[in-house]
């Protein structure tokens, strides 16, 4: 993409007047917390540049940290948004260790988190956020900020209310999918299957040049594309589930 910028590590894109704000914990935010940065996850700012609003897409480790980086780009948070309900994304306990996230969003900033009907239990769980901290969306649902509109696509799988977002000519992927590779699918509530299919028919059918934003910067690069993905990444493969790819 020719309309990349790198400033200070981290990238940023314009496209008219979107505002993305790709993030790494332990390097962008979460800088002190080594747990951060051996998780090596991906925090996404999403909004309009104009009206000045976004969200954060998976707040966890450091929401005010993440706050303060919207901030300082002029923009003011108004949401998070949850791609799944795993504590190094939305907070909890992870392990006995545990991480700020949603629960400390909607404290700071006063604001809602989006979150799939199928990982809302799980998510107010895990962060004691009541029904009334939450909107429910389902695959297809979308959310307008000023001129842009970004859209919720259900990929369940990892966990059973797993989303996707399209983001002007991006999607956030989550932990569905990854840089070469995809989620884990041995956790509960995962489930093999789902995957293969969120992958394999759902994330395949996007066009080929849409930019992949995964959930980890488990890969070569930090992002990729969709056309890229389904030629190289061996999850993607249409035959993957015939040789077990998604049961070893």
């Amino acid at each position: 993409m020719d309309d990349a910028l790198a400033q200070d590590g981290v990238l940023r894109y314009e496209l008219l007047v979107l505002y993305l704000r790709q993030l790494l914990s332990g390097r962008d935010y979460a800088i002190v917390n080594p747990i951060a940065g051996q998780m090596a996850n991906f925090a996404y700012l999403v909004g309009d540049k104009d009206n000045g609003e976004c969200y954060v897409v998976d707040p966890a480790w450091d929401p005010r940290g993440l706050i303060q980086i919207a901030e300082e780009d002029g923009m003011k948070v108004v949401g998070g948004i949850a791609t799944h309900c795993h504590p190094d994304h939305v907070g909890g306990n992870m392990m006995g260790f545990p991480i700020q996230g949603v629960a400390e969003l909607v404290e700071l900033a006063k604001v809602k988190v989006w979150v799939h009907e199928e990982d809302a239990a799980e998510l107010r769980r895990g962060t004691g956020l009541k029904p009334e901290d939450l909107c429910i969306v389902r695959g297809g649902d979308t959310l307008p900020v000023g001129d842009q509109t970004f859209e919720f696509i259900h990929t369940p799988g990892h966990t059973p209310g797993g989303l996707c977002l399209l983001v002007g000519n991006g999607v956030i992927t989550g932990d569905t999918l990854f840089v070469g590779a995809c989620g884990r699918v041995d956790l509960p509530g995962a489930d093999p299957r789902k995957m293969f299919e969120s992958l394999t028919v759902t994330l395949r059918a996007l066009p080929d040049d849409l930019v992949v934003y995964p959930g980890h910067d488990y890969g070569r690069t930090p992002k990729s594309t969709i056309g890229a993905e389904t030629r190289h990444n061996p999850f993607m493969q249409p035959d993957a589930d015939a040789g077990g790819t998604f049961l070893e």
